[in-house]
Order: C-alpha cells, then sequence, then structure tokens
C-alpha cells in the first residue's frame, strides 16, 4: 500500500503525512469536494483533487469520498505542495482564495484561527450553495489573519532558504538557518506547533492494513523478507498554521527538496529533477511553464552570443523551408538531410570542444 496511516478515531480535523522517499504527501479533510474534480485510484487507495476547469462545462458526479472515509482513501500529491500553495495562493478575495488553495483542502484548516465559528456541514446548511455562501462569511472574517500566516511564513522561507540571498547565510544549511530562527524568535514560526497533534504509527496500527492474511501468512511474508512494513508518523490539527510548520519542518529534514523562488514569475516551487532549477513548472495562461521558457530563453540567448548556433539555425529554417515548398524535388530533399546530418556533426563536436566556433561558422559559410 502506498499511503499508511494509524488506525485510530478519526475526527473533522485535517491530517497530513509524509514519504520522503517518494517525495509524496497525503492529506485527509472533512472538504467536501463541491466545486473540485477527483480521480480516485482504487488499487494504490489514492485520491488527486483538481480545480474545476470553468472553460469545460464539467459535470461533477458524486464519487468523492466522504470523511472520515478518505482516511484510507487520502489525498495526495507532491511532498511540500501544501506549503508551496500556501506560499503562491492568492488570498486578495474569497474567489482567488478558493480557486489558489482551499478548494484542495477545505476550510476546516481554519478552525482555530477563531474558535467563534462552526464549520460542520452535515445537518447545518441545506445545499453546498449555502455552505459556500457561509464559507465566504467566515473566510472575509479571518481573512487579515489568514494573510498574517502568510507573511510570516513567507519571512520564515526566505530566511530557511536564504531566497534574498544574504551574504552572511550563504555558508550554512537551511536546518542551521532554521533552528536558529526558531531559537532566536526571528519571527512567530515557533508559536505555530502549539495545536499540533504527531499521532505515532507502530505495528499495532497495522491491522486494517494486513488483516487479509492469515497469522501464517504474515510470519511467512517477513521470514522471507519479502514484505515492508514503513513507520510514518501522522500530523492531526484544525490549525492552519500548524500545518504550515509541520510540512516547512519535513522539508527543512530533507536537503532534496528545498524550496526555491522562480526567477521568471516569482512563485515559490520545489525542484523535481535537479536542485539547481531555477525555473518552476506551474502552466500559465498559454498553457507553457517557466521552465519551459526559460529554456527557449537561454536557447535564444545562446544564439545571440554564438555566430556558429546563430548560422546554423538560420540555415537549418532556410533549407527546412525551402524543401517544403519543392515536396517533388527528391534531390533538393536528400541534399538536405545529408547537410543536416553533417551540420549536427559540426555543432556536436563544437559542444564537446573538438572543434572551434569560428571552425564550425567557417564550415556552415562555405556548405550554405
Amino acid at each position: 500500500m502506498k499511503a499508511n496511516l494509524p488506525e485510530m478515531n478519526f475526527y473533522d480535523g485535517f491530517y497530513i503525512w509524509f514519504n520522503k522517499e517518494k517525495k509524496e504527501e497525503y492529506y485527509a479533510t472533512p472538504l467536501y469536494l463541491y466545486k473540485a474534480n477527483t480521480k480516485i485510484e482504487f488499487d494504490n487507495r489514492l485520491v488527486t483533487v483538481y480545480l474545476e476547469d470553468k472553460k469545460k462545462k464539467t459535470v461533477i458526479e458524486e464519487q468523492g469520498l466522504k470523511f472520515p472515509g478518505n482516511m484510507y482513501f487520502p489525498y495526495y500529491e507532491k511532498f511540500g505542495m501544501f506549503l508551496v500553495r500556501f506560499l503562491n495562493a492568492n488570498f486578495e478575495n474569497y474567489q482567488t482564495a478558493y480557486d489558489t488553495f482551499f478548494y484542495a483542502y477545505g476550510f476546516e484548516i481554519l478552525k482555530e484561527l477563531d474558535e467563534n465559528y462552526t464549520f460542520e456541514l452535515k445537518n447545518k446548511y441545506k445545499d453546498e450553495n449555502e455552505y459556500l455562501k457561509e464559507m465566504e462569511k467566515i473566510f472575509l472574517a479571518l481573512q487579515y489573519k489568514i494573510q498574517q500566516v502568510q507573511e510570516e511564513m513567507i519571512k520564515c522561507v526566505t530566511y530557511i532558504y536564504n531566497l534574498d540571498n544574504r551574504e552572511n547565510l550563504k555558508e550554512f544549511t537551511p536546518n542551521q538557518r532554521f533552528a536558529v530562527y526558531l531559537i532566536k524568535h526571528l519571527g512567530n514560526l515557533y508559536k505555530y506547533n502549539k495545536n499540533n497533534n504527531v499521532i505515532k504509527d507502530n505495528y499495532s496500527n497495522k491491522h486494517l492494513e494486513f488483516s487479509i492474511l492469515s497469522e501464517i501468512q504474515l510470519l511467512e511474508r517477513f521470514k522471507n523478507n519479502d514484505i515492508f512494513v514503513s513507520m510514518i508518523d501522522t500530523n492531526e490539527s484544525k490549525d492552519l498554521s500548524a500545518i504550515c510548520y509541520a510540512v516547512l519542518e519535513e522539508l527543512v529534514k530533507a536537503p532534496s527538496s528545498p524550496i526555491k523562488k522562480c526567477q521568471n514569475c516569482g512563485m515559490y516551487f520545489i525542484p523535481t529533477s535537479r536542485l539547481d532549477e531555477i525555473y518552476c513548472d506551474y502552466p500559465k495562461t498559454d498553457g507553457k511553464t517557466c521552465r519551459e521558457k526559460g529554456a527557449f530563453q537561454a536557447y535564444n540567448e545562446r544564439l545571440k552570443q554564438n555566430k556558429a548556433l546563430a548560422e546554423y539555425r538560420r540555415l537549418y529554417q532556410l533549407k527546412s523551408m525551402a524543401v517544403g515548398r519543392n515536396k517533388d524535388n527528391k534531390q533538393m530533399k536528400n541534399d538536405f538531410e545529408k547537410w543536416k546530418k553533417d551540420a549536427k556533426d559540426k555543432v556536436n563536436k563544437f559542444k564537446h570542444g573538438v572543434l572551434t566556433e569560428d571552425e564550425v561558422y567557417q564550415w556552415l559559410i562555405q556548405n550554405r
């Protein structure tokens, strides 16, 4: 089973746990998914949640697992996404707050911000529209507190990962900065773990996961080392700030998952393949990610700075268009294929230091 959760009595709080090896996080919430779509993976007992595409008229089926059923069919996403989404969320108004954050996590995580508000849906609201209208009132009343938490998290993440490139912090690790930030009370982060309950995992909590196996079958599998029982502690809370703290603490313990700021759009992100990534992989309105745009821009810059590569690209486009206009000219096509093969060989030799830029440029000029 991909995700594990201790067997326990559960209530209407927010539960989150992590698998740092697979770089995934799992969460369970009383969220009722009225405006979000879900996809259930029954084989893995996992659920993904995503905002409805407003450009398409999507009919949302009543397929979402209601709490507490989703405790054993949890939502899952990339490790650290709860915190990253919160850092990037737009809390200017109810709609932007819903579209950028609450659609995935629900409003129940605001309970500890003000105990006077109640969020229970059952037997309180006649339908989802009435529920969402009430949530809008609650959001507006708590909006300033939510924005305060976001500002504090941005402040501490900036310090811990040195996102403003402070010279006096460069020689220290995020783990060391995290410890100092808490010890010296450089912000309010040290207060944010007060409403966080850590539920310890152990063998006695694995009954549900392995109940299909008999006693002897389980013993045999342990004996043959063909079974792995993971221990994953769970954080339970109704406090938005406590959940942010829990995720940040886990990220700091994982050096391979730093938080960075995209050099193109300014959004916070966690690198997916290389630690030196500088662009995020969030799709923009044109469907392209900053990483794709950044790679294209970097390529164009290299062309501008390198006369051989620029000439290669120019000739390639001219010859390709000429072949396209003369599709019946087989000789032209054959000549282009030979030129393309030879030119790519020259460019590759230049990239590997076998030929100089000027040597490649002169060859291209002579073989136009």
